[in-house]
């Protein structure tokens, strides 16, 4: 199999019954240690050859195990060596494929007659005698990708790609770099759909998940030790999404109760004690040892963001505060204690689908809420994808594992 998100991955899928089937069948075929193998090779840097040439029905099913894994920590180390390493073993498979329509990016094989002769030969270098028969090979534009997907995952110069009648004509290497990122689009946008399931997954992958985090931090520990993982830590408020932004802002009666008590002050407790949370019943005193950071931290935010509410909502309604404590797990109370802490469910943000549904005009998306299917899991990836930035700045891809061609 070439791409676990391609047409043949997709109907094996449906085969076996749509996706929540597929992550039913999986704990009965797939044991932990057959599922970590696949990803336990990166620090080498060489895909062994048994993991590439592993047939369909085991490709998808250890690939998926992965996911359901991810579903409990989606923007983490874990999710980081799931993509490395898979990415790794596809670039593998379609480097030796010559056919790759079953890609989940869209391509097309080029017509011998769709390019004119003379542009061939500049573009393929056909008159150059130097070049050694691999390299014009590299240079034959053996492919199309309509431009309505091209320019969605290409972030090279339009100047290195040919195009023609709405399609841009392409290398196999240029196609390779392409497919990169929409692999990485359609991982991630798959546990953005399985984070919303966990509840309902085996307690196979909250296992998996645990001993994928600790295979991933020992394959990344420098980068552990410079940068950590998504845990506890100050707010970053820069990385809030729009509808967290807005209620902060304050919201008018008829906003004020679902804005600041339900959505505002679950993301704001998650997203500074517990932004991974292991599990959906998790409680405060399982992330703190003292209430000293809500009190300092969170609480004076959410009572900032009720004061802004038109009108004030706790000078209207004072035992909100009460509610507040309570959506975090304390009870009806205004006085708790960190043993209070399981009296009622610590409420985790509601998804945005609900939060559209409940409070429409507090959802109003930027280009990064997309594929997102809860506020915190957008706090997350911003989160990520700094650490990444980060990282990358310092040369942190080049002095760790996952070095080598394969």
């Amino acid at each position: 199999m070439l791409d676990p998100f391609g047409s043949r991955a997709r109907e094996l899928v449906k085969e076996l019954g749509g996706i929540k089937a597929v992550l039913e069948r999986i704990p009965s075929y797939i044991v932990l240690d057959h599922a970590l193998r696949r990803v336990s090779w990166y620090k080498s840097g060489r895909v062994p050859d048994d993991v590439v040439t592993v047939d369909d029905l085991t490709d998808i099913l250890t690939f998926y195990a992965l996911l359901g894994a991810l579903a409990f920590s989606p923007y983490g180390l874990e999710a980081e060596l799931v993509k490395e390493a898979n990415l790794k073993i596809y670039s593998k498979r379609i480097a030796r494929s010559e056919g790759l329509t079953e890609l989940s990016l869209p391509v097309e094989i080029t017509d011998k007659n769709e390019i004119p002769v003379k542009d061939t030969f500049i573009l393929e270098k056909r008159g150059e005698r130097n070049l050694d028969p691999e390299r014009k090979r590299g240079l034959e534009l053996k492919y199309k990708v309509h431009l309505s997907s091209f320019l969605e995952f290409w972030d090279g110069s339009l100047k290195e790609v040919y195009i023609r009648n709405g399609y841009a004509y392409v290398t196999k290497g240029n196609v390779l770099k392409l497919w990169r990122k929409v692999f990485e689009h359609n991982t991630e946008r798959a546990v953005n759909a399985l984070y919303e399931i966990t509840d309902e997954l085996p307690d196979y992958y909250r296992k998996l998940r645990e001993e994928l985090g600790s295979l991933a931090r020992e394959v990344f520990k420098e980068r552990l030790g410079r940068y950590g993982n998504a845990e506890a830590a100050p707010l970053r408020f820069e990385f809030f999404p729009p509808c967290i932004k807005k209620a902060i802002g304050g919201v008018p009666a008829g906003l004020r109760n679902y804005a600041i008590t339900v959505l505002l002050t679950s993301f704001l407790s998650y997203a500074r004690i517990c932004p991974n949370p292991p599990r959906r019943d998790v409680r405060v005193r399982d992330c703190i040892q003292d209430l000293g950071v809500l009190e300092r931290e969170v609480i004076p935010l959410i009572i900032d963001a009720g004061n802004r509410c038109s009108p004030p909502l706790f000078e209207d309604q004072p035992h909100e505060i009460k509610n507040i404590w309570y959506h975090m797990g304390f009870g009806l109370t205004d006085r708790p204690g960190l043993e209070d802490s399981g009296s009622s469910p610590w409420y985790f943000p509601p998804n945005c689908d609900k939060i559209r549904a409940n409070a429409p005009t507090l959802c109003n998306p930027d280009r990064d809420c997309r594929n997102i299917k809860n506020p915190l899991t957008y706090y997350l990836r911003k989160l990520y994808l700094e650490n990444r930035r980060r990282q990358q700045e310092k040369g942190g891809e080049t002095s760790e594992g996952g070095k080598g061609n394969g």
